[in-house]
């Protein structure tokens, strides 16, 4: 029996679909981490952009 959310929540909570939609659209495997050597600047823009992942960043950044 598998040990998780399902047993510690009640059937009919909203978490439970929650969770189910995380696992099923948002599987896309194991985190991946990124280690920058000393001196990349990420207070300027520039370095800012080149590893950020969301709209607007540059189109070759890191993440």
């Amino acid at each position: 029996v598998p040990v998780g959310l399902t047993w510690g929540a009640p059937q009919d909570s909203y978490m439970l679909d929650y969770f189910s939609a995380l696992n099923r659209y948002l599987a896309v495997g194991v985190p991946t981490y990124f280690v920058t050597t000393g001196g990349y600047n990420f207070s300027s823009p520039n370095g800012t952009n080149g590893i950020c992942s969301s709209s607007g960043c540059d189109p070759d950044s890191l993440t």
